[in-house]
């Protein structure tokens, strides 16, 4: 072989060595770069379109996710689009828009808080892409078959043109692969190689035509994901956050430069407090690298800072590792002001005192709250779905819910009462006002009813109705009575016979009459009746024929308003007369009983008697008797009148003499008194003289024959004086006066000073003692005697208490004088009052039996009475009581 043929052996196979080299270099630098590009841009394009769609599966929009596939398909380079729910199954899906094989398919899981709400399926039709390379291929191994074919011939220029044309293309294909689409082989000839360099170009403007058209489709769905009010995140694997799609910095009011390279939570606002259960399970969840939906925190300061609800999932690479996380976020502090509306209205619903039920329009409920259980007892569950009328009771008039559905029905709004029952069967009243609920459309969507129980409230109005009438028939009855009490007084029949008048109007029944009953006699003394009424005075009849028998069986008011309904049906006078209405009372007249008073009706009363015409009845009956007890008077008057001037000639002469029998007696006291105290004291006088005289104080039986002597005279002298003032008590009333018992007391302790003070005695008068009507010197002596007495009695080395206190007892002061003496016995009580009757040893005490004597003579001439009951500490309290005026 020759060296040129070697040469060109040589030149040609290192020619389609090169060749070869450059066009495998330049095919795979491009389909790499092709496929590199391509699964970038479905790789966003997938992130774009699952954000899109995120909203629309979760809530099955279809209609949206119809949208979103039909607008992505307007992108030729997508083969096909599906959106599957988390089970698999199908929920939008385009036709295939390529006939091709050759798809690049991506899918991605939406996933919002841990959980998987659906799939998303890309498809992107690469055959464009692969057809251009692989003619490129096809092309370029012809042209170097050619070139082999040619490399003899031409192989003294392949040093130079070829190598030329090869490096340009290879240059070219090193520009495309790098990303300048826009790189093209310049043509500077007409030969295989421009066709080449032709074929390339035409590759890169297939090349770049795809990724423009990928370009497009990404550059629709950020204008979308723009004018949405969410955005798009991606983190780190230390969390770190490394993206944010544009409109983060609208959404969340911060800067994304500030953002970018900084943990999530860095941008928390700190100084707003969060829940922090909420907070660890986030933290638990990123640590385990899952999925999370809908974690909220506030991000940003002060009044810019924002509430935010996030979800996101792992990212992980070809080989598994994990990446970080990338997700959505969403602001949502509008929605929190309107939750925070929400749950203040759903409580102020839920504790609402009132009921509320909510229905549609066509009257099913939807909703009640709790109030609606607790009125009627039914559950929500037992009530939702039913209707109002679950509650009626049918006695709510059907004229209301007319009137409640034409109202409502017009869109106005309906108030009212409504007579509902319970699910206990209980009937109850309710105040409920009913309206509409109008859409955007103004057309009614539901129907609202606020609900008030009103059974108490209506309980108190029937039972103020009813005490109404009741004082308003009292009223009348006390204005017929005022009227009959105002009749001119005079002759009793007169009188009568209008006041049965008067009470025959007041009770609306015709028939009067005033009887009197004689063991089994009823006889008409007046009567009121209509003029063809048969009844005269003086008429009798047999008592079991009246029906005023059983007033007097009663002896108090009968009242029969529909006799035929009554038990008295059977009575003989409802068989003789036909009397269907009857009111009745017994009349007494000195202590015994006389007759009735009665009204009747041969027609049924149009009402119930009720207690106002009863009360009405029985007075009458009592003024009825009150004017036959004076008319009879007025005939005892007469007949009394002789007898009675007689009596008073016999009591003024008896008077008289009584007046000198008090004198003569009151004469002979002090006579007594004078002439036996005179012999007394010459006998004590004379017994002293003959004991000086004898000088007998060595004989001590004689000395204490003189003591006993010398003190028999004196007591003698004492039981004179006491007799004598108890003669006088109680002949003071012409002295009688306003003696202020306070004063009285004053004056008594001042007489008993020296005693008071001997005996060491505490003596305790109450403050504000009343004053009375009696004589300042009696009412002296009276405290004087029972003070002195409490002294006197008693107990040895006890120390001496008197108490003297007073209180009202109706019409009387009750005054008591109290010690912690010796006391008196139970039943010699009533004896210590009597006359000269001492109770205990004369040589223990001093005294002569008269003191109490004197002072229940002073107590019964003020007009009062005096007893004894147990004092301080087992000691006498003396009581008496005296007339307050």
């Amino acid at each position: 072989m020759t060296f040129r043929s070697k040469t060109i052996a040589g030149v040609a196979l290192l020619q389609i060595v090169i060749l070869g080299i450059l066009l495998f270099i330049t095919v795979g630098a491009m389909k790499r770069s092709g496929r590199e590009e391509v699964d970038r841009r479905a790789d966003v394009t997938l992130r774009l379109i699952s954000a899109s769609a995120r909203d629309a599966l979760i809530s099955k929009d279809f209609a949206t996710l119809d949208a979103i596939v039909a607008e992505t398909l307007t992108a030729g380079s997508v083969a096909y689009l599906r959106f599957l729910d988390e089970d698999g199954n199908v929920l939008a899906e385009s036709k295939a828009n390529s006939a091709s094989n050759v798809v690049t398919e991506r899918l991605q899981q939406v996933v919002v808080a841990g959980n998987n709400f659906g799939t998303v399926r890309l498809g992107i039709d690469s055959q464009a892409l692969d057809d251009a390379i692989f003619a490129a291929g096809r092309l370029s191994s012809s042209i170097a078959a050619l070139g082999l074919a040619l490399t003899a011939l031409f192989s003294w220029f392949l040093g130079s043109y070829l190598t030329q044309q090869l490096e340009a293309l290879r240059l070219a294909g090193a520009r495309l692969a790098a990303g300048e689409l826009d790189t093209r082989v310049p043509i500077t000839s007409n030969d295989e190689l421009a066709d080449t360099a032709k074929a390339f170009n035409r590759m890169a403007e297939k090349l770049q035509e795809v990724v423009g058209t990928l370009s497009e489709n990404e550059a629709s769905l950020k204008i979308f994901s723009e004018a949405s009010s969410d955005w798009y995140w991606e983190t780190d694997e230390a969390h770190r956050i490394t993206w944010l799609s544009p409109s983060f910095a609208e959404a969340a009011q911060i800067d994304p430069s500030i953002a970018i390279g900084k943990l999530r939570w860095e941008l928390s606002a700190r100084g707003i407090e969060e829940d922090q259960a909420s907070w660890q399970t986030h933290r638990d969840d990123l640590a385990a690298h899952r999925k999370f939906r809908d974690y909220r925190y506030w991000i940003g300061k002060g009044k810019t800072a924002q509430w935010i609800s996030i979800s996101g999932g792992p990212r992980y690479d070809d080989g598994g590792n994990f990446i970080g996380y990338c997700g959505s976020g969403t602001n949502i502090t509008s929605q929190a002001d309107v939750a925070i509306q929400l749950r203040l209205f759903s409580r102020i619903v839920d504790q609402s005192p009132v009921s509320v039920v909510v229905t549609a329009p066509n009257g099913t409920i939807k909703y009640v709250n709790p109030r609606f259980t607790e009125v009627t007892g039914f559950t929500p569950a037992e009530a939702i779905g039913m209707n109002p009328r679950l509650v009626a009771s049918g006695e709510t008039p059907i004229t209301v819910y007319e009137e409640l559905w034409a109202a409502i029905r017009d869109k106005r709004h309906w108030q009212g009462e409504l007579r509902n029952k319970r699910k206990s069967g209980e009937h109850y009243w309710e105040q409920a006002i009913i309206f509409p609920i109008l859409d955007d459309h103004g057309e009614i969507a539901h129907f609202v009813g606020i609900k008030e129980d009103i059974t108490v409230r209506k309980d108190v109005e029937i039972v103020l109705s009813e005490r109404t009438r009741m004082v308003q028939r009292h009223y009348e009855s006390l204005r017929a009575l005022s009227d009959i009490a105002a009749l001119p007084r005079v002759e009793a029949s007169e009188q009568l016979a209008e006041a049965l008048a008067l009470g025959a109007k007041h009770l609306g029944l015709p028939i009067g009459i005033i009887s009197r009953i004689d063991e089994n006699t009823y006889t008409v003394l007046h009567h009121k009746t209509p003029p063809e009424a048969s009844l005269h005075d003086g008429q009798v009849f047999e008592l079991g024929d009246t029906y005023c028998a059983l007033t007097i069986s009663a002896n108090d008011v009968v009242a029969v308003s529909h006799m035929a309904e009554s038990r008295y049906a059977g009575h003989p006078c409802y068989k003789a007369f036909g009397l269907e209405a009857y009111i009745g009372a017994p009349v007494t007249v000195r202590g015994l009983d006389f007759g009735t008073v009665n009204f009747s009706s041969p027609e049924q009363c149009g009402r119930e008697f009720d207690d106002g015409d009863i009360e009405f009845v029985r007075l009458l009956a009592r003024w009825v008797g009150a004017v036959l007890e004076r008319d009879l008077s007025n005939q005892d008057i007469l007949a009394a009148k002789d007898v009675a001037e007689a009596a008073q000639r016999s009591l003024a002469i008896q008077a008289r003499k009584l007046a000198e029998i008090n004198r003569e007696l009151e004469q002979f006291a002090y006579v007594a008194s004078h002439d036996l105290r005179q012999p007394l004291r010459m006998v004590s006088s004379y017994l002293g003289l003959i004991q000086k005289r004898l000088d007998i104080g060595s004989d001590d039986d004689l000395k204490a024959f003189f003591g006993f002597a010398v003190d028999g005279a004196k007591r003698m002298d004492r039981m004179i004086l006491d007799l004598l003032e108890y003669s006088r008590t109680g002949r003071h009333e012409a002295s009688f006066g306003q003696v202020q018992l306070s004063d009285a007391i004053t004056n008594a302790l001042t007489n008993l000073e020296v005693a008071v003070a001997d005996a060491e005695a505490t003596i305790e008068i109450m403050n504000d003692m009343p004053s009375v009507l009696g004589s300042p010197t009696e009412l002296e002596r009276l405290f004087q005697n029972l003070i002195g007495n409490a002294i006197k009695y008693r107990v040895k080395d006890r120390p001496i208490r008197v108490q003297v206190n007073c209180r009202p007892d109706g019409p009387d002061w009750i005054v008591a004088v109290c010690d912690n003496g010796i006391g008196i016995a139970l039943e010699d009580r009533e004896r210590a009052f009597m006359i000269f009757q001492r109770l205990v040893a004369q040589d223990a005490y001093e005294g002569t039996g008269i003191g109490l004597a004197v002072c229940k003579k002073i107590v019964e001439s003020h007009g009062g009475h005096i007893w004894i009951e147990d004092g301080l500490d087992g000691g006498t309290s003396v009581c008496f009581s005296l007339p307050k005026t």
